[in-house]
């Protein structure tokens, strides 16, 4: 199962800022979208990064509680970790446990960002595959007995 298959049902478009917003006008979006990532696009729709909800945390920290006037380029991860939409869910949840973290940007394979994906719709995935082959080999053990 490829991250393709967990993309493709969701029919919604990249939740996506600028690097210049205003960090409100982020913190916005992922409320509205209840994300807790968006992704960073530059103007003609390259990835310039990736803001989490724990980038913002750490902004609230420096700030004392407020954000003044900082801009997601401020707080941003410029070293985003990409999957594409043929990488197997089993390998990105590797690939994120390796570089501990909780959301992966899927982009097609010339690089275009398409999807931000966090660590639970994946296992949620995951499961879901292991309770139908569960059911499927119950189903013929059944039949057997």
């Amino acid at each position: 199962m490829t991250m393709q298959s967990l993309i493709s049902h969701q029919n919604t478009p990249l939740l996506a800022c600028s690097p210049d917003d205003h960090l409100m006008t982020a913190v916005s979006r992922l409320v509205s979208d209840s994300a807790n990532a968006i992704a960073v696009t530059g103007p003609s729709g390259q990835l310039a990064g990736i803001l989490s909800d724990q980038d913002i945390i750490r902004a609230l920290y420096a700030g004392g509680g407020s954000v003044g006037n900082a801009k997601v380029e401020d707080w941003m991860t410029r070293n985003v970790i990409t999957v594409t939409e043929d990488t197997r869910l089993d390998a990105a949840v590797k690939l994120m446990a390796f570089h501990r973290i909780r959301h992966i940007v899927v982009t097609t394979e010339k690089g275009r960002p398409i999807a931000v994906v966090g660590i639970r719709q994946i296992l949620k995935k995951l499961h879901e595959i292991d309770e139908l082959e569960i059911n499927v080999l119950r189903d013929i053990a059944i039949a057997r007995g």
